[in-house]
């Protein structure tokens, strides 16, 4: 099996032609897998969540051909098996590259400082269910390998016991587990059986040595993968949580700025209803006093007063 770790620039030569899958249409460019246009983000995003979609089938059949491998006692089918399990791990790897270049074409533009916030917020938070959606998924297949792992060394000292009675449970899980005392089992094995059934137990035990071997591998570098993938989506929540603050209080700003200015406007229109109060009495007031002069001077004039 081989899996190309998380971290770095995947070249495109690097994502495999094995897979039958469509490979992500980005209009990005080779070097920096940029996203120049929404519409090429939106693309990527929906072309990473179809990879995940494969991915996920390649997971239960990988784990559909573990059983068929640990289990089967026929050597050449027991070959076939093998090896189709492997291309499907190939393929898988090669699913799980194109998945990682997309994630990070996306991040570079979840980051991009040239468009709104808004749009970095809503370009993150896909980004973000997209990256969990990843980690989850290889978190599943790192679980199902050393599931199978496990499993692998069960049938081993099964088969050790089988082929050798007289050895303990702790030699038997000392030879799986080191060299030098499968090598003595091994001499054992040899010194009990027949020379043609030793020769074929010591093979079969040397290729499910080999295959716990690979699988230990397979789940150490998915174990990186998932690390970086759960980096990824918390580094990527962090700028998304910065993002909706910062969004938050540009709004609460502009909301106080708004009823700031509502209130500007109340208190300029209730000074205009005083001042026209105002004028209104002095008018008023004006006109009472010409009234009255006009009254006083006419009674005067008829010497009334």
């Amino acid at each position: 099996m081989c899996l190309i770790q998380f971290g770095g620039r995947p070249s495109l030569e690097s994502i495999g032609s094995r897979t039958d899958v469509a490979s992500i249409d980005l209009s990005y460019q080779a070097d920096g897998l940029a996203i120049t246009t929404e519409s090429s983000f939106i693309r990527v995003a929906d072309n990473v969540n179809e990879h995940m979609g494969v991915l996920e089938k390649n997971i239960q059949q990988i784990e559909r051909l573990h059983s068929k491998v640990i289990y089967e006692t026929s050597p050449s089918t027991y070959t076939q098996v093998l090896r189709t399990r492997e291309q499907c791990a190939d393929d898988t790897g090669a699913v799980i590259t194109k998945v990682r270049a997309g994630l990070q074409a996306m991040e570079q533009a979840a980051n991009d400082i040239n468009i709104h916030k808004g749009d970095r917020a809503v370009r993150g938070g896909r980004l973000v269910a997209l990256a969990r959606k990843f980690r989850d998924l290889i978190e599943s297949y790192r679980k199902m390998e050393r599931e199978q792992a496990t499993r692998n060394r069960d049938r081993l000292a099964r088969l050790y016991k089988i082929s050798c009675p007289s050895a303990s449970d702790a030699e038997i899980y000392q030879a799986i587990e080191d060299d030098k005392a499968a090598q003595a089992l091994a001499q054992k094995i040899s010194q009990s059986c027949r020379p043609a059934e030793a020769r074929k137990v010591l093979k079969d035990v040397a290729d499910r040595q080999g295959d716990i071997v690979t699988i230990e591998r397979t789940v150490s570098e998915l174990t990186g993968l998932q690390i970086d993938a759960s980096e990824m989506v918390n580094r990527q929540q962090a700028k998304l949580d910065t993002i909706v603050v910062s969004i938050e209080r540009v709004e609460t700003g502009r909301s106080l700025g708004r009823l700031s200015e509502k209130n500007k406007r109340s208190a300029s229109l209730a000074q205009h209803r005083r001042r026209t109060w105002w004028l209104i009495l002095v008018a008023a007031a004006l006109v009472i006093a010409v009234v009255l002069a006009t009254t006083l001077g006419v009674l005067k004039s008829k010497g009334r007063l």
